[in-house]
């Protein structure tokens, strides 16, 4: 099997064992940052999209490690801000459900191992996932606190998806130039 068919395998493997967010357990009640920190792990959506923008910013390389994972932070906190301020966002959970998909897919596609590329895909789902950590912030818990708990969270998982990614890269032995296109 050749190095790009098991990271594409890897991938597809990541990518079908997302689930649709259905719902979000575990929130504690008025804890505020406790509740952020939880509503991304609680939903293998959440969970996937999250390390795969980690590993997606691993494959880009270069300040992409750090310029893709920032993109979503950044685009998810304006996210929860929109829910929070009661904009509507239509088809949500259908676009959270499919950036685990197409995050996964820009992991092994050549052509989108471009930094600019990384920072659009990443902010575009981040905005999305965002808005759903802010619709789903329980009624008692304090705005400022959710979010820097989902912000808290979200890096964790970023961080994770960047180590999964150098290990991947070390795994399949890839040479560092076939990795930076920006």
């Amino acid at each position: 099997m050749s190095k790009s068919t098991r990271l594409a395998v890897i991938a597809a493997a990541v990518a079908l064992a997302a689930t649709p967010a259905l719902a979000h357990p575990g929130h504690l009640a008025g804890a505020g940052f406790l509740d952020g920190a939880a509503h991304p792990l609680g939903g293998l959506d959440h969970l996937i999209a999250m390390v795969t923008v980690g590993v997606y910013g691993a494959v880009i390389g270069g300040r992409a490690v750090l310029a893709v994972p920032g993109a979503f932070l950044a685009a998810m906190l304006g996210g929860g801000l929109l829910a929070l301020l009661g904009v509507s966002l239509p088809l949500v959970e259908p676009t959270i459900y499919a950036s685990t998909v197409v995050l996964a897919l820009l992991c092994v596609m050549p052509m989108s191992r471009n930094a600019v590329i990384g920072v659009l895909f990443a902010g575009g789902f981040g905005l999305f996932h965002g808005f759903a950590h802010g619709a789903e912030m329980p009624a008692d818990a304090a705005a400022l606190g959710y979010a820097l708990g989902f912000l808290a969270s979200t890096a964790g998982l970023h961080a994770a998806g960047v180590a999964l990614g150098l290990a991947i890269h070390r795994l399949i032995g890839q040479p560092d130039d076939a990795r930076r296109s920006a």
